[in-house]
């Protein structure tokens, strides 16, 4: 393995923990709090939709790019969906609403993790 594959085994793995950071951050500022509304509800509101909508973009974006120089811009694409995941759980205080965009981000992680030499032809 060479020494770029290792930095980006690194910053992948920054990455990574970032979602799991603010899944924490999601999950500890909403837990005390009642939703004011019930899921089925709360992701029926045009922000929820929005959001979801710009997440949704960035997923795409992010299976799109295949580059290997290009792998970093993806992980951020998939960086991207979760903070918007976070954003709505923030704004209804739902945690739940942070795991609807983290499930495919963490799937998006699984599939782009930087293997020795991926992509290198």
């Amino acid at each position: 393995m060479n020494r770029y594959d290792r930095r980006l085994q690194v910053i992948y793995f920054g990455i990574l923990m970032s979602t799991l950071i603010y899944g924490a951050i999601a999950w500890t500022s909403t837990n005390a709090a009642v939703p004011a509304k019930t899921l089925p509800d709360e992701l029926r509101t045009p922000l929820t939709i929005g959001l979801y909508a710009v997440a949704a973009v960035a997923l795409i974006i992010a299976m799109i790019v295949r580059a290997r120089r290009l792998l970093i811009v993806r992980w951020a694409m998939l960086e991207a969906a979760c903070i918007c995941g976070l954003a709505i759980a923030l704004v209804y205080g739902d945690w739940r609403l942070y795991a609807i965009a983290w499930i495919p981000a963490i799937a998006g992680f699984i599939a782009s993790y930087p293997r020795v030499r991926m992509g290198a032809r």
